[in-house]
Formats: structure tokens, sequence, C-alpha cells
């Protein structure tokens, strides 16, 4: 009897520890401080704290996926299927749900502002969805097969990767949807992309099983960074910008970490400020004083993944940026000259 008791005793422990169930993208939520871990496998997202490997669930239930997952204001959206789902970051409550009739939607990303660019793997097609109007547009019909996105306002794009062999590095044109190559590759099947503050590109193939690194320009061959992955899978940067979550999907099935290093010519670049922010844990208004006046320059204010928010002619050397309701987090803020000379780089902590 003592034996079929302490069998039932330790039922619940099993029924609800968490496993990774191939993992297919990975979310930093910097507001709560955490990772947050699509799970193919299970339809959940998890929550992740690498520090003591331990696993929660944030939501459960989808229908399928989800695959490309995107934090946008307060709300985790998920590519399940042909739909894209909204779950609350606060509540854990599902708020949004749009059925966009695509075939299999893979990569997420947004402009930070009100809209996120989804790819169906399946159809080649790119869409553009309004998650304020719950409406959505076809934006591009692809010749290779679209993954893993990733919004650069600064050049009113985004930057996608591809399936199968010799997959190139291709963006599509925010202004009238053309497709151009970024640079051609021998890489094959790739899924994830990210981009770290350094301007460096980051993106994930199958076929090497690899992390691989492309310069801000695209200029040259890419360079594994990471190796002996297990079909890596859509990446996550923090909100320091040292970290890279990596999901591998294939039989590891866990999460790794690339950790980013910093080169000793930016570093020293970056040392040279010529601009003032403050304050610099702000509620609302942020000043910048500049060491000298620009004429015809401009400010940026960029998410962690280097999505640009904000952009401003800059003329003078005292400026003021209005919070303009964007959620708590850390910012990077950049002042260029007229010919796109940096004059500053500097972190902002926008407060809660």
């Amino acid at each position: 009897m003592k034996k079929y008791l302490l069998l039932f005793a330790l039922l619940p422990i099993a029924a609800f520890a968490q496993t990774f169930s191939s993992p297919e993208s990975v979310e930093y939520d910097a507001v709560n401080n955490r990772w947050l871990v699509g799970q193919s496998g299970s339809g959940a997202v998890l929550v992740y704290s690498p520090s003591s490997s331990t696993l929660s669930n944030f939501y459960t239930g989808l229908p399928s996926g989800p695959h490309g997952i995107e934090i946008l204001g307060n709300v985790l959206y998920c590519c399940s299927g042909g739909r894209i789902f909204g779950i609350d970051l606060t509540s854990g409550t599902q708020v949004f749900n749009l059925n966009l009739n695509a075939s299999f939607l893979n990569g997420l990303t947004s402009d930070g502002v009100n809209f996120l660019f989804a790819t169906d793997f399946s159809a080649k097609k790119i869409y553009r969805v309004n998650v304020s109007a719950s409406t959505f547009n076809l934006m591009a019909t692809t010749v290779k097969t679209p993954n893993g996105i990733i919004y650069d306002g600064a050049h009113n794009r985004c930057v996608f990767v591809t399936w199968g062999a010799t997959a190139p590095l291709q963006a599509m044109s925010l202004s009238d949807s053309t497709i151009s190559t970024l640079r051609s590759t021998s890489l094959s099947n790739c899924d994830g992309i990210m981009r770290d503050q350094q301007g460096r590109w980051y993106a994930t193939s199958w076929g090497s099983n690899a992390l691989n690194r492309f310069d801000s320009a695209f200029t040259s061959n890419p360079v594994a960074v990471m190796n002996s992955l297990s079909s890596p899978a859509d990446l996550g940067i923090n909100s320091a910008g040292d970290s890279i979550g990596i999901p591998n999907s294939g039989s590891a099935n866990n999460v790794v970490f690339y950790h980013i290093p910093v080169t000793t010519g930016l570093e020293n670049n970056l040392s040279q400020e010529h601009a003032n922010l403050f304050p610099n844990r702000s509620d609302d208004r942020l000043t910048i004083m500049l060491d000298y006046p620009v004429i015809n320059g401009t400010i940026e204010l960029t998410d962690v993944a280097g999505r640009t928010l904000l952009r401003k002619n800059a003329d003078g050397f005292i400026f003021i940026l209005e919070r303009e309701g964007l959620p708590s987090g850390i910012y990077n803020v950049t002042v260029k000259e007229k010919n796109g000379k940096i004059i500053s780089t500097r972190k902002v902590i926008y407060r809660s």
C-alpha cells in the first residue's frame, strides 16, 4: 500500500514538469526580463530561465506551432499554421486572432510600432499585418522560400533568410515590395536571422548546423561563429545585446546561447561620445545635448533588435525626444551627421 501511495504522490510532479518539445523560436521579453520559447512540438510558449535551467508555462493550447514569435507592445504574437495569435504579456491571455488564410506562417518580425511582417514558408509569400486594425495584405511573392525575417527600418526594408541549397539572404523593400539579394551564399536551409547592436547579422543554417555571422553591409562571406548545433531555428537577442538565443529544434532539443564579442575597434569608437542624455532612466521626455551642433543630421531611436522606432532631423545641439507611448525597456539613441557618420550611440532606459 505504501508503494502505491508513493507513486501517487509523485504523479503530480511528473505531470507538471516542463521539458523542451521541438523549440522553434525564442524572444526576449525586456520588460519582464525573461526568455520566451515557442514549442512547435507542444503548441505552447514557455518561459525559460537559463541560470536555473527551469521551464514554466506562459501559454498553452495553440492549434499548431508556434513557429515565429515576436513581441510588439505588450503582446507576444505567434505564427500558428495560417493564423497569427497574440498573447498579452502581463495576463497571459489571448488578445489577438487573425486568419491570414496562409499555408504555413513561419518567420515573424515587426516595425516596433503597429505592423507585423510574416513569411509563408509553403506559399512563398510575405504578409503585412496591421495589428490595431486586425487587417493584413500580401506584400510580396518570392522565388526563394522565405523563412526567418527581420525589420530593418534604417533601410526601409525587411531582411530575410531562405530555405534550400545555396540559400541567399534577401530583402523586401517596404516602399515597393521588390525583392533583392543582399548576399549569395553556399549555406543551405537557413532558418533564423538576427542583428546585433554593432550592426552585424547572424543566420542559422540547418545544412551546416551552425550560427553564421555577416558583416553589416554583407560585403564578405559569412563566418561560422558557433558550430555543432541541431537544426537551429529562429533567433532572439537579449536587451543587453550581448547574447543570442538559439533554439535547437532537432535531436538536441534545447536552447543555447551565443555570447556576442565586442570588437576593440568598435569599443574605442563608441567610447568617444559627443552627446549627453538625461535623464537616462526616463519616464517620458529625453534630452540630448551634443558637444557641437550638427546640420541636416538625424537622430534614431532603435530597440534591442535594431528596429528603428523613431527618426527625426537634427539641426543644432540640443534636442528633445518624446516617449510617444513606447513600452518600458532598453533602447538605443544614435545621432548621425549629414554624411551618415555616427556622432554617438547611447543606451536609454524607459521606466514603467
